[in-house]
């Protein structure tokens, strides 16, 4: 997942939590169980040598701390600079500032303290923005040394410091009511991180979440107002999803009658079409925002509304669910499982059966829209004749796509590839995965072809290949529950060796 969601709680273990939440060195945000807010010195290595490189996105707004650093570093005139401005220019990405950023904050996340800068996991097994970016390593440790970056480093350590103590008030309030919220037990974090990075280096107005193994992360650089609604929305994910993988059953018992109301949505994401335990997350989490709100009566209806027609189809259903919670005892982790036992598919089709889906807005009108509009098309055709079973369909669909419109279509390789494992073609199956692993950024698309490519050789008797395939889908399953508990399970048991939960 790329972002994030958030609820409330109040109690005093809580405090005690949280206590750990201004601990300034990494070496403490890195302990089993801390939620974090600090700055890291590895993203701002990684964002100054990027600024040397050529990245002046948003440099006027970003203010003082941001000049001083490029200023210091110009002065440095470092040898290694040439190829760190060529590397930058050859991975520019055109007209999509964000993604530009993206890629090196996802690498920043996987690396270890400098000057070693060494990757915490292999290569191969990078999320594929880190990965592009993967050979701007050898580069920055050099950098590093030539221009004696501790030495900025340790200058704009007060600006940093007054950075990250503008949040800190703001955010321990909002996770103290979180927690307090929901009931969590202190200490059940389950080892788990969630890490807030604040950085002066970037594009103001910038958040960046991520989620890797078992750590959770959110990058902010410069604002006008604290970034404090997606610190706790990406908290909410922090506490939450883990019951949704631990109760991937019985979310699974659900989504066979209610998921194909939410594929009929044109602006559910597909994220959330594949993932019945991410949408349940997600209209779990809009409903405990309105209810720690406290949003008036004369607005939650409309809000509802607005999200029910967007394809949270279960936002109405958890918002009422929360007002039972909140007139009895139980913590949420208890709470968790009966509440998705009692969502009645029936009553909720019922609740359905008038909503009227909103539509996509009309495509700009471009030049290239036509084809890009017809592409879309096809992949949303061959998506929901997926979902109904229709493989023979789907699959003319996205073959139409990789042959007339763009040959590299990840979502339309990873639809062949889909399609021929539900066919019974392994071999044509493992191809496409393969493609799909070779040329997808789509987290989802990359997480799931490891966990079909570990199912495959699980069939094959190649268990030690089929372990490695889970292993690498580990690091970004646990964005998406149902894929995490597909994972973990693989892991435990070789597919098809027993009846699959």
């Amino acid at each position: 997942m790329q972002g994030g969601t958030v609820l409330p709680l109040g109690r005093c273990a809580a405090v005690t939590f949280l206590a750990l939440l201004m601990l300034p060195t990494l070496a403490q945000a890195q302990s089993a169980g801390n939620v974090v807010l600090e700055p890291n010195e590895q993203n701002f290595c990684v964002l100054a040598a990027l600024n040397a490189a050529g990245y002046d996105t948003g440099v006027r707004g970003s203010g003082e701390t941001r000049r001083i650093v490029r200023e210091y570093l110009e002065a440095q005139n470092a040898p290694v600079l040439p190829d760190l401005k060529k590397f930058y220019a050859a991975h520019h990405v055109q007209n999509d500032p964000s993604r530009e950023l993206g890629q090196y904050i996802s690498l920043a996340l996987l690396v270890g303290s400098p000057p070693a800068f060494k990757l915490t996991v292999k290569e191969d097994e990078l999320p594929p923005d880190a990965r592009d970016v993967a050979g701007f390593l050898p580069l920055l440790r050099s950098y590093y040394e030539q221009t004696k970056m501790l030495k900025i480093w340790s200058q704009v350590q007060k600006q940093y410091d007054a950075a990250v103590a503008r949040y800190t008030d703001s955010v321990r309030q909002s996770f103290v009511l979180t927690e307090g919220y929901l009931r969590f037990p202190s200490g059940g974090y389950l080892g788990r991180t969630y890490a807030i990075y604040i950085d002066l280096m970037g594009e103001p107005e910038q958040v960046h979440a991520r989620i890797y193994g078992l750590n959770y992360y959110l990058v902010i650089t410069p604002s006008q107002e604290p970034k404090l609604d997606e610190i706790r929305f990406q908290y909410l994910h922090f506490l939450l999803d883990p019951l949704a993988a631990k109760y991937a059953y019985e979310i699974n018992q659900k989504a066979v009658y209610l998921a194909s109301y939410a594929r009929q949505a044109p602006m559910l994401g597909l994220d959330f079409k594949d993932d019945f335990g991410l949408l349940v997350t997600e209209c779990l989490i809009r409903a405990a925002e309105l209810r720690m709100n406290k949003t008036p009566a004369a607005d939650v209806q409309k809000k509802l509304d607005d999200m029910t027609a967007q394809g949270l189809i279960l936002a109405r259903y958890f918002y009422e669910a929360l007002l039972t919670f909140e007139h009895q005892d139980a913590g949420m982790t208890a709470y968790y499982k009966p509440m998705i036992v009692a969502i009645d598919p029936k009553a909720e089709e019922r609740r359905l059966f008038p909503v009227h889906f909103s539509t996509r807005p009309p495509a700009p009108v471009t030049k290239a829209a036509p084809a890009l509009s017809e592409e879309e098309q096809l992949l949303d055709q061959g998506d929901n004749q997926f979902f109904q079973g229709k493989y023979l369909e789907a699959k003319t669909a996205y073959h139409t796509v990789l042959e007339k419109d763009d040959p590299k279509s990840e979502r339309a390789i990873y639809g062949m590839a889909v399609v021929y494992a539900n066919l019974r073609k392994p071999d044509l199956a493992e191809e496409y995965f393969q493609k799909a692993l070779a040329t997808a950024h789509d987290l989802r698309i990359i997480t799931w072809a490891h966990i079909y490519l570990g199912r495959l050789d699980d069939l094959n008797g190649k268990r030690d290949e089929a372990l490695a395939q889970y292993h690498a889908a580990l690091l970004t399953a646990p964005a998406y529950p149902m894929a995490l508990r597909a994972a973990q399970s693989g892991m435990e048991t070789p597919y098809g060796s027993s009846p699959q939960k």
